[in-house]
């Protein structure tokens, strides 16, 4: 019975191409367009846990944002930035905490023999080897003596290797960071974009070195902590706050985020434009639902005749509700089939060719979903079309021109 009815609807859809196509295509836009949305955020979805994989897990990130603390109207001129004190606090009280990794920062450029690169030069310790998990494709790591004994040394991203040392083999070799020379001792394996940055421009020397020859003073950006385990990353936090706030007080601008409450930060964020997105895609599939029910009200009119044939030779009104409630639906569903390659299609193309920019993700529940969706539209499009054409009289549909 219902094959019966889906091969009639076809037959009927398939006699009128064009206003069919038109009823199709609103389905279609409308189910590509959630789809491409939704896969949009779900691929920054994955790729902001990818990234934050990549630098390490049960992470702490210890910041001094000084433009807040001027927001709020106090200045704090006792406080400029952290300093070596202050690892080691958080070292001595915060039995929670594995590992202490400070850095710093310094935009610059890097040459070689006539050619540069432009690159972030990142002072560290050799604790960030357990902190940031650097995947070391050749050579070696920044060890405690080449901290404490201020050794000219340096670890290179791969997009450094590849523009400075273009078929060599980098180790051993010396690059010049402003009018400090440095020797490579490791290449790093290639990470690409990570939390925004590109990781593969990163130089990594020796903090001591960097803070001594490039920056004058002894201050530090930044600090990272890594916890025990996933169970004390939150007990671990709240060790270094009051560390620190024993230290100086009511500290503002200070901010110790863990791994977890920034990734549930981004997820709530991600989940505001989900339901915005997703209302547009909404709003795409209601312009269809309306445009199925238009057709389903011409064809109603067209078939009176034949709606009263059937009612004379024994049809009853829910064999008519049923016939057309199946043509609305088997419409709204090859909408939802062409939206569903319409979408995956598009995603895919957006994906290569924003690459890492905007990555996309189409996980199999939403395609489900939007079908079904698109099903219901033409369910909840279709009931008045429906009973209008079973409410109709047969003398009436027989005597009508």
């Amino acid at each position: 019975m219902l094959w019966e009815s889906v091969r009639e609807a076809l037959t009927n859809i398939h006699s009128h191409k064009l206003r069919s196509f038109l009823s199709v295509l609103g389905v279609t836009i409308g189910v590509g367009s959630v789809i491409v949305m939704v896969s949009i955020i779900e691929g920054a979805r994955h790729q902001v846990v990818r990234e934050f994989e990549q630098i390490g897990s049960n992470l702490i990130f210890v910041v001094y944002d000084r433009s807040k603390a001027q927001e709020e109207g106090k200045r704090q001129e006792y406080f400029v930035a952290f300093k070596f004190d202050d690892v080691a606090a958080i070292k001595r009280y915060c039995p929670s905490v594995a590992h202490v990794s400070p850095e710093v920062r310094l935009p610059t450029k890097a040459y070689r023999m006539g050619e540069e690169k432009t690159i972030q030069l990142v002072g560290i310790t050799h604790e960030a080897n357990f902190v940031l998990n650097f995947d070391l494709a050749r050579g070696r790591l920044l060890t405690e003596s080449d901290v404490l004994q201020w050794r000219r040394v340096c670890i290179i991203g791969w997009k450094v290797a590849e523009k400075l040392f273009p078929g060599e083999d980098p180790l051993g070799k010396e690059i010049r960071v402003q009018r400090l020379r440095l020797t490579v001792i490791g290449v790093l394996s290639k990470m690409g974009r990570v939390l925004g940055e590109q990781r593969d421009d990163f130089v990594y020397v020796p903090l001591p070195v960097v803070q001594q020859y490039l920056m004058g003073n002894r201050y530090i950006h930044a600090i990272l902590a890594k916890a025990e385990s996933p169970e004390k990353i939150e007990q671990a936090a709240d060790e270094i706050w009051v560390a620190l706030k024993n230290r100086y007080g009511d500290l503002r601008g200070l901010r110790v985020d863990t791994q977890r409450n920034i990734l549930q930060s981004v997820g709530r964020i991600l989940a505001v434009f989900s339901i915005v997105l997703g209302g547009i895609g909404a709003l795409a599939l209601l312009v269809g639902g309306i445009g199925i029910m238009n057709i389903m009200l011409v064809s109603v009119t067209e078939r009176i005749r034949e709606i009263g044939v059937r009612k004379a030779i024994g049809a009853k009104n829910r064999d008519i509700l049923h016939q057309f409630l199946v043509e609305s639906m088997t419409l709204s569903g090859i909408g939802g089939l062409f939206g569903m390659g319409f979408g995956w299609g598009l995603s895919w193309l957006v994906g290569f060719v924003m690459k890492e920019r905007l990555p996309t993700y189409v996980p199999l529940w939403t395609v489900i979903l939007a079908f079904s969706f698109a099903l219901m539209v033409g369910l909840i499009f279709g009931i008045y079309p429906a009973i209008r054409a079973a409410k109709l009289e047969p003398v009436e549909c027989l005597r009508y021109e």
